[in-house]
Order: structure tokens, then sequence, then C-alpha cells
């Protein structure tokens, strides 16, 4: 139906844009795979293949902008520990074991759970090896994605498997990139990823930074998480994360990084300007130990700040609504009720989302001429009633769990019709993935 003209009848559309407008009694009308329409009576005489909605709410698809689809194998396997002992005794022994196969059921059961959810477009870090397995995964999935080959050729602890040549890791992103970029009719999207600073070598970086520069790829990479990291990040280059980016030209990119829950006034005066980016985790900064990011502060210096759920193995799930709604919480929490308003939550999943990734003009807002990625929330859900007074952003953020998923639609397809996955198979993903992890585990050889 991507292809097709049809319309959602009868909603109440949360636009998240500009204004944050609410419209009532509003059709969604799509064609061509982006919204062609907004408002009351747009959809003129119903037509087949029409949905009516009478008054379910209407908002962007969710974007997640910092995951790690690799690893939803791995949920429940690396509890009780903070990042470097988390990722030393068991990410990256379990990484260094996948093969495509494997990475491929990972991504799909990783995807139906996003998908399931309400969130219809990814940034992921990727794998190692196992990477052209996920992002087949990501074509195959109908989730928008950006994504590639997670890099790394040094550091402590880093498994031989994944201590790639520096060289020959360029050499293969590069190649998987001209491979995938564009793939599933623009879909998927390629993207640099060296993995952090304390696995990537001085080398590796001047090599992403040109083929960033070369190709025009954007970087993702893990920054400023953990004050254990910070400090080891010091010790080893003699400056600090935002310092060596700068240094180093990464910074003159378009450079997003996932955490930064250390970023200081300092580090935000010296980003500000730049094509730079904040991905919040909120649920993985929680149950790793790492502190809670200063979303106001970031806000206030005019930083674009989405929101992740990073991996099944640090928060244990991908529920981008969960997401949505712990960021809010803490900030109350931290700075005081107020300080970080319920429509501010929501931005971090649609429009602000969106800008993070570099993607305002195509998605996080449902408006003419923006992609058909679109969730329908059911109102009859007794969490999402209110007085005619209430805010809906409010309802949303506070009261929305992924049980109130209607629909999903990306890029005019449905993908989740009244709770259920119309593209993928739920039944034969559990199959695929449990043959994948008991081989994976073999080969890992990890004392669980």
């Amino acid at each position: 139906m991507s292809g097709e003209r049809w319309t959602l009848r009868g909603g109440t559309v949360l636009t998240l844009d500009g204004e944050a407008r609410i419209v009532p009694s509003a059709d969604v009308v799509v064609e061509a795979g982006r919204i062609a329409a907004v408002g009351p009576g747009a959809g003129g005489a119903a037509a087949p293949g029409d949905v009516e909605l009478d008054g379910d709410l209407v908002l962007p698809g969710l974007i997640q902008g910092h995951l790690h689809l690799g690893q939803t194998l791995f949920r429940g396997l690396a509890e009780g520990r903070r990042l470097l002992p988390w990722l030393r005794e068991r990410i990256w022994p379990l990484e260094a074991a996948h093969d495509d196969e494997s990475a491929y059921w990972s991504t799909l059961l990783g995807a139906s759970e996003c998908l399931l959810g309400g969130t219809t477009m990814v940034q992921e870090i990727g794998i190692g090896p196992g990477a052209r397995g996920l992002l087949e995964g990501l074509r195959d999935s109908g989730l928008r994605a950006q994504a590639g080959l997670c890099l790394m050729d040094s550091g402590d602890g880093l498994p031989r498997r994944l201590r790639a040549d520096t060289e020959a890791t360029l050499v293969a992103t590069e190649e998987l990139g001209g491979e995938f970029d564009g793939a599933a009719g623009g879909r998927l999207r390629y993207l640099l990823n060296p993995r952090f600073l304390l696995s990537c070598s001085d080398p590796l970086w001047a090599g992403v930074r040109e083929l960033a520069e070369r190709r025009g790829w954007a970087i993702h990479t893990h920054a400023l998480e953990q004050r254990e990291e910070g400090q080891e990040v010091l010790r080893l280059k003699g400056a600090d994360e935002i310092e060596y980016f700068d240094r180093t030209g990464i910074l003159a990119q378009d450079f997003r990084i996932a955490h930064g829950v250390w970023l200081t006034h300092e580090h935000l005066e010296r980003v500000r300007g730049r094509r730079f980016s904040v991905v919040h985790c909120p649920s993985s900064n929680c149950k790793l130990g790492s502190g809670i990011c200063d979303l106001p502060a970031l806000k206030a210096a005019g930083i674009p700040v989405g929101v992740g759920t990073d991996g099944a193995a640090c928060s244990n799930t991908l529920d981008a609504l969960a997401e949505v709604r712990l960021a809010a919480l803490l900030q109350s929490l931290e700075r005081g009720p107020g300080s970080f308003r319920g429509v501010d939550a929501l931005r971090l999943a649609t429009s602000e989302g969106a800008r993070a990734l570099g993607l305002e003009d195509e998605l996080g807002s449902v408006e003419p001429g923006k992609r058909a990625d679109l969730l329908v929330l059911s109102r009859s859900r007794p969490e999402l009633w209110g007085a005619a007074e209430a805010d809906l952003h409010d309802l949303v953020v506070y009261g929305a769990t992924r049980a109130a998923v209607r629909r999903v639609v990306v890029g005019g397809e449905t993908v989740v019709e009244e709770g259920r996955l119309t593209r993928l198979d739920p039944q034969r993903i559990r199959t695929g993935a449990a043959r994948s992890l008991k081989r994976l585990l073999e080969r890992a050889k990890v004392t669980l």
C-alpha cells in the first residue's frame, strides 16, 4: 500500500510541528509514501483502503537515535555491571561470536519489538563480525534505519576477533556502505560507527574522518557515558573526548554521540554551531550507573537531542514510549517539575529526534510533504483518557504504553495493524533467534 493513496480518517493528530499543533477530527492522507494532506475532511470521500480512527491519536513514527540490534540476543546476559566490565566481561566476548546468521535474527527480533512499540526509524551503531547479517536484517525488517559496521581496532579487553586491522576495517566499511547505502528503496542509509575512543586508534579516527569528508556519511559513536570512561580517555589521549574530537577534525563532520551524560558547559561552548547532536539513553544510563544527562542545558545550548533505548543487553527493552517517559521523569527528579515538559520529552522521539539525525526535513512531524512514517495510538485505552483540558502530549508521555499501539506505518506501508506485525513472522523470528543464540553461545565459550 506504500505507493497508493489512502487515508487515516477522523483521528486526533499530534503534529509535533513547530507549534506542536493538535488537530482534532482530522484526516491524514498518504500518497506515494508521503503525507499528502492533513486536516478535517482532507481525505474527501471514503475510499477502499482508508482506515477509520474515531478519534485515535496520530503521531509521527517514533525515532530511536541509538540502538544495538546485534545485542538483542544477549538480553539478561550481562546484568549487574558498570560500563567497562559490562563490555569486557560479557558484551565483547558475545559480540565476537556473532556471524551473519545470528546477527540477522538478532536484528529481526529487535526490529519486531521496535515496530510493535511504535518505532519507525533507528540509528544503529552496528557490530563487527556479522555486520552484513545485521544490515540484511534491517533491509528486510521494514524499519527505516541509518546503520553500518561497528569499527574497533584496539583497546584493553578487546577480543582478537573484534580487534580489526585498521586499514582493512576502513576498506570493509566503505564496501558495505557502497552496497547498502540507499537499499530498500532508500529506507536504509549508511553510517560510520567507530565504537568509542577506548577501542579505536588514532589512525582509525583519521580514516573515519577522511571517509566522512569524502563520502558524506555521518559519524556516530559513544562518548561521555561514564566517569571511568572519561578518566581513561584523558589518561590515554591527554585530552577529554570533546577536546580530542575537535583536535582531530571529527567535530567538523556530521557528528552524533550517544549518552553525553558528562558534557560540561565548556563542552557545550565548543560544539555550539557545529553539526553535533546527542542521543539520550536514560534506561541504559540508569541501569549501568552512568548518571543523568542535563537535557535542559543541551536544549538551552541549541543542541539537537534524540532518545534511544540503547540495547536489550543494557536496558532490557526496546520500548521507545517507556524511554520517553523515563526521560521526562528523570528531569523532574533532577531539575524539578516543569523543567522539561511532556511535549519536550515527546519531541526527543519525534521532531528533535529527527533533527539529531539530520532528517528534520523528512521525518519527525505530521506535515504534508514529509515521509509517511506514522503511529496510531488507540484512544480507547483507559490510560489515554483524560479531561478535555488535559494536554494530549502529557497523556501520551506519562500514560501511553506499547499496548496502545494500534497501527504503525513506514513510508506509507502498514507494518503493524491492530497490534500485529504484517511484514514479519514472529514465530519464524523466534525460531531463528533461538537456533542462532544456541550456536553463538557455543562459539563464545562465556561462563554465564
